[in-house]
């Protein structure tokens, strides 16, 4: 029917998932019943075997991709990690794209995904931050180093355990900027450095503030403001640039293992929510990523991704003055915890209460490899670093990644931005 339906009408790619491990898919099955909305209040067991009851009805009019002169993807046993697949009469570019991308996110496995967590945070305030500044390399505030000390104990609550209650390894990936890595400096994880990962270039208003940059370059500012998405820094570049040279670091984080955190900058932090929450390009440069918080990300087993929003307690105040884009000086404000509203926050997570021993900074090896897409990570020694300087972008602009909207960042989070 599908076949009468499209063709000559369109082109047409035909992607099949098959699963014959029965471990897998009674695993698969339970976690279903958990976050469909047809079994909630059932018995566990009820719900199970309605469900097999609908499954073997599906079955009697399934119609298997047999065809071979239909384009198509099989998938094979892939979310077991153990398949392999059956790619047929594909070629082209974005065809191409398609199954690279299948075979990535394949690679992670059913029974190591259900447990993992990402978790996306900017580095502690920079001194850039409090004076308003665009991009730069600036090293943090007492604000910022204090973050930076909470960091790891508040992750230790939020560590997911697997189904035989083993912890879940978890690594820490940076841009080589001075402020990310200081920050993940106390994260006692194997770290990552992605040159992929620097904050949007700004060319030349790298440095200026906003107000300097009304006054210097006032067409710019104004492009700026009419869009964000699309406007690019002269010598530097747009919102548009840094989701295409993260593509390779989207990737790698789909074909993980293991818990991943990610301690970036605003602009490519909001490119990489947008990607997982899968909205529209035009809100990803309004997306609210305030300082001083942990954003965690759970795929859930329906497809769905679970967002909390978790603010840090910063105890140390000092005061912060950001000249106006008019060029007129503001009067000194008391910086404030930030409080994200776009996405739900954890009870009681990263409370008043926490009071955690800021643990000894993990040693560096300093080792260097290069990799385009991103190298596998397994066995990595406690506390090492590898520098991917080079993981540029790729060819291909990545349309998919996209964010939810929410309000304009504060002013000590303008920087960057």
């Amino acid at each position: 029917m599908l076949i009468a339906t499209f063709h000559g009408r369109c082109q047409y790619i035909f992607i099949e998932s098959i699963c014959n491990d029965t471990q897998v898919l009674e695993n698969n099955y339970r976690y279903k019943m958990k976050y469909s909305p047809d079994y909630q209040g059932l018995d566990t067991e009820v719900a199970l075997n309605d469900f097999k009851e609908r499954i073997a009805k599906y079955n009697e009019v399934y119609e298997p991709i047999n065809d071979r002169r239909l384009h198509y993807i099989k998938l094979i046993d892939m979310v077991t990690g153990r398949g392999y697949m059956d790619v047929n009469r594909i070629s082209g570019y974005i065809p191409g794209k398609i199954v690279f991308f299948l075979m990535q996110v394949c690679k992670a496995g059913m029974t190591a995904g259900q447990s993992r967590k990402i978790w996306l945070t900017r580095h502690g305030e920079s001194i850039f931050n409090m004076e308003g500044r665009i991009g730069g390399d600036s090293g943090l505030t007492a604000r910022g180093d204090e973050y930076s000390k909470l960091l790891p104990g508040v992750l230790e609550t939020r560590l997911p355990v697997t189904f035989n209650e083993a912890g879940v390894p978890v690594s820490a990936w940076t841009s080589t900027l001075r402020r990310t890595i200081a920050t993940a400096n106390y994260l006692p994880y194997p770290k990552l450095r992605w040159k992929a990962l620097d904050e949007i270039h700004a060319g030349v208003c790298d440095g200026m503030t906003y107000a300097e940059v009304a006054a210097k370059l006032p067409e710019d500012y104004d492009a700026r403001k009419r869009d964000k998405l699309r406007y690019r820094y002269p010598s530097g570049e747009s919102y548009l640039d840094v989701i295409q040279r993260l593509e390779p670091v989207i990737i790698e984080m789909e074909r993980e293992r293991e818990c991943v955190v990610v301690v970036g900058h605003q602009a490519v932090l909001r490119a990489i929510l947008g990607y997982f929450m899968g909205v529209s390009l035009e809100k990803i440069p309004r997306l609210e990523i305030p300082l001083h918080t942990l954003i965690e990300l759970h795929p859930r087993p329906d497809g769905t991704m679970e967002v909390l929003s978790i603010p840090i307690p910063i105890s140390t105040t000092q005061q912060l003055q950001i000249p106006s884009a008019a060029g007129a000086a503001s009067s000194p404000l008391q910086l404030q915890q930030p409080q994200g509203t776009a996405h739900k926050q954890v009870p009681g997570g990263g409370g008043s209460n926490l009071a955690f021993s800021p643990p000894k900074p993990s040693p560096v090896l300093g080792a260097s490899v290069s990799s385009r897409h991103g190298p596998s990570l397994p066995g990595r020694a406690l506390g090492s670093a590898i520098d991917l300087t080079t993981a540029g972008s790729m060819a291909a602009d990545y349309t998919p990644l996209s964010t939810a909207a929410a309000g304009a960042a504060g002013a000590a989070g303008a920087a960057g931005a």
